[in-house]
């Protein structure tokens, strides 16, 4: 497709080569995500600290991307979405290429915040960015490509990690992140348009760092619960600091709405309609779903006895189906409005998940290929329609904002779905099966209520408000 012209009074653009840009790097930061999860332990051998300090390799990186992600879409939304998105790349790639030289542990994980901060910087834009460059018949088959990268590099990160591990090094994995990132940044340089709107305003640091600790506190309890115990007094003080945090950030947002900070702006978020909020717990609950599932079926299969290659082959039956689903549902939400496609692909997940948590245990290998197969469709008859409500209820000066939240999100729910997770196979291996059907039958019960929350909330409005609000 040659350049033009995406939208009447804007200037051409190549609208290809942007979405790629935009799709490498969201396929990038869920890839280093991912990577090193298999490499901990040589990690911690060549550098000499206990595999659970080699730990923080990756919850660093992961947290520091979910507490910053809302100072960026501001950030963002302030000083141009163009213009952060790719300096977010580039200091990913720093970071990478600092790891990759590091001589220490201190050393790695000051260069692995780099790279947080810089996965966190495009991650709270990309979104925001499809849909101020892409017009309304186009967004939905641009955010489901975006989706999918999303997936694909979620999954293709702990087989490529292990694939460049067992040739080279753990090292090679950052140098190529680094290289890849460079060049991607480059051409974010050259395609990606200039934004043609600002919002102005200020940050509130105050308010990021109230969610900086309320954030911070859960993440490390869910990470000591899921190596200990989650009844233990630890894990218990941490929730409950992450608790109070919470409310008081809460009580912050509230003040805060009438200004023009972070903190007035997510408030307008938190505070806002429930289309809004039934979007963000729709992201939650499903992302939480999803990546239980992708945690805890290959170790009921290797307890079922079958063989490492054999569970990798059936597992990668998740993102292909969501390759395929998501483009498709996408196009088919422009063309016929979210609503349906969405909550069909809500049904689908809840029945999925139940029929895994009721028979999966008595389910033969092969069998459990086509659960597999039907969550990958679910997600992506989800995600799309699901992001492009949300956002399209967004004001301009604010998708920013709302691209970054939903991101958030997006990581809450995965961290969720990998505590979750972590119990299956915890109780599997100690021969408590009823943990297994307790964590899935959850799961099938909080996307269930969100299917029918969604068509409770829409069922009065038609599709023709629907399809206007999308947009």
């Amino acid at each position: 497709m040659n350049s033009r012209a995406l939208d009447s009074g804007r200037p051409a653009v190549n609208g290809p080569a942007v979405k790629a840009v935009i799709c490498l790097g969201a396929f990038l930061s869920n890839l280093s995500a991912g990577m090193f999860n298999i490499a901990l332990v040589d990690i911690s051998a060549d550098l000499g600290i206990p595999v659970a300090s080699a730990q923080w390799v990756v919850s660093i990186y992961l947290l520091v991307i979910s507490v910053l992600l809302p100072v960026m879409g501001r950030l963002g939304d302030i000083r141009g979405r163009r213009r952060v998105h790719n300096a977010g790349l580039f200091a990913f790639a720093l970071g990478a290429l600092g790891c990759a030289l590091a001589g220490n542990a201190a050393m790695l994980l000051f260069f692995r915040v780099i790279q947080g901060i810089g996965a966190s910087m495009y991650q709270a834009t990309n979104m925001a960015l499809i849909v101020s460059v892409f017009p309304q018949e186009q967004r939905g088959r641009a955010l489901g490509l975006m989706s999918t990268f999303v997936a694909a590099g979620s999954m293709a990160g702990p087989a490529l990690g292990g694939f460049l591990l067992q040739w080279f090094s753990w090292e090679s994995s950052f140098w190529l992140l680094a290289a890849v990132a460079a060049a991607v940044a480059v051409l974010a340089q050259r395609w990606i348009p200039r934004d043609t709107e600002a919002a102005g305003g200020r940050l509130d640091l105050g308010a990021a760092l109230w969610f900086a600790a309320c954030l911070s506190t859960l993440m490390v309890a869910i990470d000591l619960g899921g190596r200990t115990s989650f009844a233990s007094l630890p894990v218990l003080l941490l929730l409950g600091a992450s608790a109070a945090t919470a409310a008081a950030y809460a009580v912050k947002l509230r003040h805060a709405r009438r200004g023009g900070g972070a903190a007035a702006s997510a408030g307008g978020l938190l505070f806002a309609g429930r289309d809004v909020v039934l979007g963000i717990v729709i992201t939650v609950v499903t992302y939480m779903a999803a990546f239980a599932a992708q945690l805890a079926l290959p170790a009921v299969l290797r307890l079922a006895g079958a063989e490492p290659a054999w569970v990798g082959l059936i597992m990668i039956g998740y993102p292909l189906a969501l390759v395929v689903t998501a483009p498709l549902g996408g196009s088919l939400a422009d063309r016929k409005g979210p609503l349906g496609i969405l909550a069909a692909g809500l049904t689908l997940m809840s029945v999925t998940l139940l029929a895994l948590g009721l028979a999966a245990p008595a389910l033969g290998t092969a069998a459990i290929a086509l659960p597999v197969v039907l969550l990958g469709c679910a997600m992506g008859m989800i995600t799309s329609p699901n992001t492009s409500i949300v956002m399209g209820m967004a004001p301009k000066e604010q998708l920013g904002m709302v691209s970054s939240v939903l991101a958030l999100f997006r990581n809450i729910g995965m961290m969720f779905g990998t505590a979750a997770g972590g119990l299956v196979i915890g109780g599997e291996s100690a021969g408590r099966g009823g943990s297994y059907a307790a964590v899935f039958l959850v799961c099938a019960a909080c996307v269930g209520l969100a299917c029918l929350w969604l068509l409770q909330t829409f069922r009065g409005s038609g599709r023709k408000r629907l399809r206007e609000q999308a947009h």
